[in-house]
């Protein structure tokens, strides 16, 4: 028997240089926009039992058409997410379809639906990751953002039975005005339960009524940043990630809008067949309810990515632009523009920046040196809804020779009784 070496996606596809070439290796699915909890900061909560939204959502035969059409373009990695997976009742045959074509599926979840079969799945039919979002370590500070009466211990309860089964599980958190007294004890938590966790305190408008950010909710700069210097592996990464990708004397595109990996390398597809670049740029996006997906991958995105910059010469001269909070996606939601500045995230980064190089990072550390000369221009832009998050950017891929399987990432250690 020949034995075949394995490796990981990483060098996979770096060996391969995937980053040169437009592959969808990464999807977001988003299923529905309703959700059981009524969080008040999140970007979308449609009622969980909206009919008249339900029945605007993708059926299952075409979702599963779709998944059949993603993976013979090539995509190796699908995000499952909302609102709420699992209100719809049909989640458990399209993630067994999702997963035999191949595809290495997360899902995302707020914990409280899942259920001891629905935890039964994901142990027998494994994802490569479970994500669990946590409001707060405290019943009161997590229902006061959930809005719901119980939800809290359900959460906790759905997490314990995935723990029990040994699945690979992370938390997250959005940390807000409201939870930031509680996003040490939540990331002890999860570090009690072996598990990873992470948090960003940007909060992105509403796609689903309008809305703007809640103002009450945002963290200012200067406590987002407190919340991240005391987080001392956050900031090795924030520093390790500067000195790669943010220094001014690196080489970057400047002429293009687009340069993440939105269109290029990643997608998503909200609940209503709208194929859009990535969740945050919602603006433009191609209808697959009747189209197949290759046609907005080959001919529809092709266009969007070919944007240059015309008016916003700061954004685009940035150096910094890699570790922002806004690129054209975020800045498209919260503007209608893509070129549009948001002062908050300009802020902040400009404070992340100073934090991990200092006067290296060639700005100033108040970021007047960005917004002195744009911030009149960016506070008078009119918001617009959107919401999300981007996929990540490229990862990249080999000529034809040796035969290698991807490795898999081992199942997590069931607990010690």
């Amino acid at each position: 028997m020949t034995d075949i070496a394995e490796a990981t996606f990483g060098e996979f596809a770096q060996e391969r240089r995937l980053g040169d070439r437009r592959l969808p290796i990464e999807g977001t699915l988003e299923t529905t926009f309703r959700c059981n909890l009524r969080c008040v900061h999140c970007y979308v909560n449609e009622p969980a039992g909206a009919r008249e939204i339900q029945e605007s959502e993708l059926p299952l035969a075409r979702l599963k058409l779709l998944i059949d059409e993603i993976a013979e373009a090539g995509t190796l990695f699908l995000l499952i997410t909302g609102g709420e997976v699992l209100v719809r009742p049909d989640f458990p045959e399209l993630y067994l379809h999702a997963l035999s074509r191949g595809l290495l599926v997360t899902v995302f979840t707020n914990g409280t639906l899942v259920t001891d079969a629905v935890a039964d799945l994901f142990a027998e039919h494994r994802p490569e990751l479970v994500e669990i979002s946590l409001y707060g370590m405290t019943r009161e500070t997590y229902e006061r953002v959930t809005q719901i009466p119980g939800s809290f211990d359900k959460c906790i309860a759905g997490i314990q039975r995935l723990v029990d089964r040994g699945l690979r599980v992370g938390l997250k958190t959005v940390a807000l005005t409201w939870n930031y007294h509680e996003v040490q004890a939540m990331e002890t938590y999860a570090k009690g339960l072996g598990l990873g966790f992470r948090f960003d305190s940007a909060l992105n408008p509403r796609v689903d009524c309008g809305a703007n950010r809640n103002g009450e909710l945002q963290l200012s700069a200067e406590r987002a940043i407190a919340l991240d210097l005391g987080n001392p592996e956050r900031m090795q990464e924030f520093k390790a990630f500067c000195q790669k990708f943010v220094r001014p004397d690196l080489p970057r595109d400047s002429e293009h809008v687009y340069t993440c990996g939105a269109g290029h390398s990643s997608f998503t597809v909200d609940p209503y067949g709208h194929l859009q670049m990535c969740q945050l740029s919602r603006k433009n996006s191609f209808d697959i309810r009747e189209e197949r997906f290759a046609r907005g991958w080959n001919e529809y995105f092709p266009k969007l990515r070919e944007r240059k910059w015309q008016s916003n010469g700061v954004c685009r001269a940035c150096n910094l632009l890699p570790l922002c909070n806004s690129c054209a996606g975020a800045a498209e939601m919260e503007t209608g523009d893509a070129e549009g500045i948001v002062p908050q995230f300009c802020e902040l980064t400009h404070l992340r920046a100073w934090e991990a190089l200092g006067e290296g990072s060639g700005h100033r550390k108040d970021a007047s040196c960005c917004l002195g000369r744009a911030v009149a221009a960016a506070r008078t832009m009119a918001p617009e809804a959107g919401g999300g998050g981007c996929g990540s950017g490229c990862r990249q891929a080999e000529p034809a020779g040796k035969l290698i399987q991807i490795q898999r990432r081992p199942p997590a250690a069931a607990p010690s009784s």
